[in-house]
């Protein structure tokens, strides 16, 4: 199984991708929709892990326990490798694209994943 990667252009395409599956039944998403969602929300939401959906203190916020409820369910399918299930580098271009000052590293890092990704959930 070939891993879906997307990291979203900005915050307000991560947003709008987030908001707009949340109001879709989640169990009838194809996987690329799902995944563009799940990114979305580690991009939007660095600070939340996917291990603790489901724990009093893992700071879900109830309107985003749906889609981690229904990654679970996909995980445990096995519909789910673990870069989908741990979508690090949406994680981190969410961190980078709310910083106000890069270094070249971070700029190159950023770059490479932009095109890393261009293709990768559609291709």
């Amino acid at each position: 199984m070939a891993a879906s990667l997307y990291i979203p252009d900005s915050i307000d395409c991560a947003e709008l991708e987030l908001i707009s599956t949340l109001i879709k039944p989640l169990d009838s998403l194809p996987k690329d929709e799902f995944i563009r969602a799940w990114s979305s929300l580690a991009y939007l939401f660095p600070q939340l892990h996917p291990d603790s959906w489901d724990e009093p203190d893992g700071g879900w916020p109830a309107s985003l326990v749906p889609l981690a409820t229904e990654a679970w369910r996909r995980i445990e399918a096995g519909e789910l490798d673990g870069d989908e299930v741990y979508p690090s580098d949406a994680q981190w271009c969410g961190l980078y694209d709310q910083m106000s000052e890069h270094t070249p590293d971070e700029l190159e890092h950023r770059r490479k994943l932009a095109l890393l990704c261009r293709g990768s959930i559609d291709g």
